[in-house]
């Protein structure tokens, strides 16, 4: 099978690439811009198929056409947590015009199958759809409204992977494990809000293993209707417990101040994955506990 990979040189988008190429089982192609930064994917770059092409529709169809994939993984985005002006364009480029061009090329080239990555940042208030925290989540619900248009229109077969707290070794920089990390060797403690906010996190081995499933649910698919599904470990906590069991596995003391700083501008109090469609359809559950995910990271990390 033949799988198209969008983002594949970020944080979730190399480690499915990886995972996928170690499968055995896929031919995999890594759709990027030029100039981008391919670091991540440098010890498989000779197992997979890199593809770069310009941000313009004809650049990405030429691309879709010599490709011919199976299955697209849509998982390249602009997600900047607070925005300025300066960024609404790229983030609108990003989230919107780039993946409608790449929908319009998969239907001229008669390809139907799309993986969509979405956020729980969708969903600031639980149990309320449509309600974004942020403009990079407002884009996201903006394009899976523009899935909806081709599923119904041009029969698109889309499922779409709402992703909660995705944890793994040397995640984005300012992600809360690489703080607190960071707290365990400094003098000066790392500045935290009061820490009440109850997080779902979920293990990023755990995520390619929805995505490949995901793969596999998609291509087998016989209708367009719009699916969601949850990826989340289904369990909340909140920020002090989670840094309490990363302490424990380090080793070390945290050097934090709890309450050093306010919580972010439309911060979500409380995000819990209900998954159980998930695992009813994909066939999918999550195979790490919080404790085993940081055990697993730490222990990597400390081998690179």
């Amino acid at each position: 099978m033949r799988i198209l990979i969008t983002g594949a040189n970020g944080f979730i988008g190399s480690n499915l690439t990886k995972y996928l190429v170690g499968l055995g089982k896929y031919k995999v192609y890594a759709l990027v811009r030029y100039r981008s930064k391919l670091n991540s994917l440098i010890n498989i770059r000779n197992s997979i198929t890199i593809v770069k092409v310009k941000p313009s529709f004809k650049s990405i169809n030429t691309a879709i056409c010599k490709v011919k994939p199976d299955v697209v993984v849509h998982l390249a985005a602009s997600w900047p947590i607070e925005h300025n002006f300066r960024q609404i364009k790229p983030i609108i480029n990003s989230n919107i015009l780039f993946p409608t061009f790449l929908v319009e090329a998969m239907i001229k080239n008669n390809i139907f199958c799309m993986v969509n990555t979405g956020s729980f940042w969708e969903q600031m208030k639980s149990g309320q759809d449509n309600i974004p925290v942020n403009l990079y989540a407002a884009s996201k619900i903006c394009f899976e409204n523009i899935l909806r248009y081709y599923a119904d229109a041009k029969n698109l077969r889309f499922i779409t992977l709402k992703l909660f707290g995705v944890y793994g070794p040397n995640g984005p920089r300012g992600k809360i494990f690489s703080l607190l990390k960071k707290s365990l060797t400094i003098k000066k403690p790392v500045l935290l809000s009061p820490g009440k906010q109850v997080i779902d996190l979920i293990y990023i081995n755990d995520v390619v293993d929805a995505y490949e499933k995901a793969i596999q649910y998609v291509y087998k698919k016989d209708n367009s209707k719009p699916e969601l599904f949850f990826i989340g470990s289904g369990r909340g906590l909140k920020l002090r417990n989670i840094g309490r069991i990363f302490e424990r596995c380090a080793g070390g003391s945290l050097n934090v101040k709890w309450g050093g700083r306010p919580y972010r501008t439309r911060e979500i109090m409380y995000s819990k994955a209900d998954n159980r469609l998930t695992k009813k359809r994909l066939k999918w559950k999550p195979k790490f506990n919080l404790k085993d995910g940081i055990n697993d990271m730490l222990k990597k990390e400390s081998n690179i």
